[in-house]
């Protein structure tokens, strides 16, 4: 999952993971500040010139590692 933005403050999300890992809790996760900037609403992350490079799907959940390349 790649959060972009979020309506709540600071870019954060709270995600359910209970079919990853068996947990119930939601997990806590936050957007990258340098993105969540570029795509305040809806209309602005339409309007993104970008693309993402990322790592082939895998078993670590708490792990990401990619690329946003904005144009």
């Amino acid at each position: 999952m790649l959060l972009l933005n979020s309506a709540l403050p600071g870019g954060i999300a709270y995600v359910e993971t209970k079919s990853l890992d068996g947990e119930t809790n939601l997990k806590h996760k936050t957007s990258v500040k340098e993105i969540a900037s570029q795509s305040r609403n809806d209309k602005e992350v339409l309007k993104l010139d970008a693309h993402i490079e990322c790592e082939s799907p895998n078993d670590r959940i708490y792990k990401f590692e990619g690329i946003f390349k904005s144009s």
